[in-house]
């Protein structure tokens, strides 16, 4: 289901390890969603300066999205750390 996440490690790697590097996964991908989150909310902020509301509008669209990816990568880390590898 996950084998995405647990490309890097085959056969050879042990299940902490595999849990581990998920977990890594999964905060370089939160990472980059936060650094999307706030520019968006930059450009929608230069937008509304600028009067064009259409843009700011869909600037907080695209916002809103990467929020819920945040939201469902933490789900995916909290199950991750649930199993006892920190």
């Amino acid at each position: 289901m996950f084998s995405w996440i647990l490309r890097g490690c085959r056969d050879e790697c042990s299940a902490s390890d595999q849990l581990k590097q998920a977990r890594d996964v999964f905060v370089a991908k939160e990472a980059v969603l936060q650094k999307k989150i706030s520019q968006e909310m930059e450009r929608a902020k230069e937008f509304t300066k600028s009067g064009n509301k259409q843009a700011a509008m869909q600037c907080l669209k695209r916002k809103k999205y990467y929020e819920s990816q945040m939201s469902q990568t933490l789900l995916g880390s909290k199950r991750t750390s649930m199993t006892g590898i920190s």
